[in-house]
């Protein structure tokens, strides 16, 4: 009998050794055994991952392109609300602080801060389903013709049109402002009035005057004497405005520089007794580059 108690002895302890033993090699902390995530888990992980798509999130938005391929953007304030449709057909609302518009090879597009977004944006304003002026409330059917008519109506469009018509007249005061060095503020306030008086816009300020001379190359003295004579050729009026305001400038200071001195000289010459001089080039603004003189 004992012999009989001893084997079922050892039976019991054999069967609960490995009963333990397969219990631990299930264990998914063990690096010498595999763990099996059950398929319900494994089924559930797969499908949230193939589901997410960056053109779907929320907060993603189809692209529509780039501003940079817009060839002649231009400058416009405008804060709108937008229902917009997206290349992927999906709808939004939101509100954009404009920038800038013009066209690209796919059509009308502008860019501007998205509230939304919080971030840039660009807009194709094909897509544009129903568009509000949040400032005025006006609801607006053509958005890039209401863009196109408040630049014509800003300060900007007066900057533009003073770089595209008074190109000589510029580059005639900036190269007297900093005849001697430096452009002064007192220099640049009479500028700033010329500038004013020139396309009858109060709304020039000194920023736009900065602006408008970072866009032009600083004149040599050559520069210089082949657009005070192309000058010499437009209306009196036109002349005399540039005359005064050269003499005002240089008159801020208590010393006359120099190129100062030789640079009125050579106005008064030539702006009033222009045929004591010969011809100084043509007056095509396609050649008002150093290079093509």
């Amino acid at each position: 009998m004992s012999l009989l108690y001893l084997i079922a002895a050892g039976v019991a302890v054999w069967l609960l050794w490995r009963m333990f033993s397969h219990s631990a090699s299930r264990k998914p902390g063990n690096p010498d055994t595999t763990y099996e995530i059950p398929i319900t888990v494994k089924v559930t992980y797969e499908t949230d991952d193939k589901t997410r798509s960056p053109d779907t999130d929320d907060d993603k938005d189809n692209w529509e392109g780039s501003f940079w391929e817009v060839q002649q953007p231009f400058p416009a304030k405008a804060t709108l609300r937008i229902k917009y449709e997206d290349g992927a057909g999906k709808q939004t609302e939101r509100v954009v602080d404009v920038r800038q518009f013009g066209t690209d090879v796919n059509g009308n597009i502008l860019i501007g801060h998205c509230r939304m977004r919080n971030a840039t944006r660009t807009f194709r304003t094909d897509r544009i389903k129903r568009c509000i002026d949040e400032e005025t409330g006006e609801i607006v059917s053509d958005v890039f013709a209401y863009l196109r008519e408040k630049y014509d109506s800003s300060p900007e469009r007066t900057r533009d049109t003073l770089i595209e018509e008074e190109y000589d007249t510029l580059r005639v005061l900036l190269y007297v402002g900093k005849a001697d060095g430096q452009l002064r503020a007192p220099e640049k306030a009479i500028i700033r009035e010329t500038c004013r008086a020139l396309a009858n816009d109060s709304r020039i300020t000194d920023a736009m005057i900065d602006e408008i001379f970072s866009s032009l190359d600083a004149p040599t003295l050559h520069a210089f004497k082949l657009a005070v004579g192309r000058i010499g050729k437009s209306e009196a009026a036109a002349r005399t405005l540039l005359m005064k305001a050269a003499e005002d400038m240089v008159a801020t200071q208590k010393t006359v520089h120099p190129a100062e001195k030789e640079a009125l000289e050579y106005m008064r010459k030539r702006l009033f007794e222009p045929a004591s001089l010969p011809d100084e080039g043509p007056s095509n603004p396609a050649v008002h580059t150093d290079a093509a003189r």
